[in-house]
């Protein structure tokens, strides 16, 4: 006579294409950036740079370099710079005459940060004294992306 019966469960499979998690924020930043195609070579600054230069070049991009500091970058010698993580606002007033040099007129500057008021308004504060104009906010997953062009007319920069 028996008195206990054990019944084996097999246990539940997802399938493997199916992923339900979001994006990564550098890829997720891609969305922001509009079309990248048509960017004569774009520079992306800083430490979280691979995954977002493997996707602008699926994306059709034309030429991206990965440069952890700009310091020895042409001048006039990119038209996108992508910084996919602030380190800080301190960071960020060293490396922009930098930047600067480096954009050509009317080339644009993204800059994705975290949802810190505070920092926003110190980054926006930079990128005027800097003079870049048309500084508009958008959103990437957790992040907020800053994006500022260098006009094409306006002071003359010595080298």
């Amino acid at each position: 006579m028996q008195t206990h019966a054990r019944v084996a469960v097999a246990p539940r499979r997802q399938s493997p294409g199916l992923k339900l998690q979001p994006p990564e924020p550098p890829i997720a930043l891609l969305d922001s950036l509009g079309d990248c195609g048509r960017e004569d070579h774009i520079v992306i600054l800083g430490h979280d740079g691979p995954d977002l230069m493997c996707g602008l070049l699926r994306a059709g991009a034309q030429q991206v370099s990965h440069l952890r500091s700009l310091e020895r970058s042409e001048a006039d010698s990119a038209s996108l710079v992508i910084v996919p993580h602030l380190a800080s606002a301190d960071w960020l007033a060293a490396a922009l005459p930098a930047v600067r040099r480096v954009l050509v007129a009317n080339g644009r500057l993204v800059i994705a940060m975290d949802v810190l008021p505070s920092t926003l308004n110190q980054v926006r504060h930079l990128l005027t004294l800097h003079g870049f104009v048309e500084i508009r906010l958008g959103r990437a997953v957790g992040q907020q992306v800053l994006c500022a062009e260098i006009p094409a007319f306006g002071l003359r920069r010595c080298a």
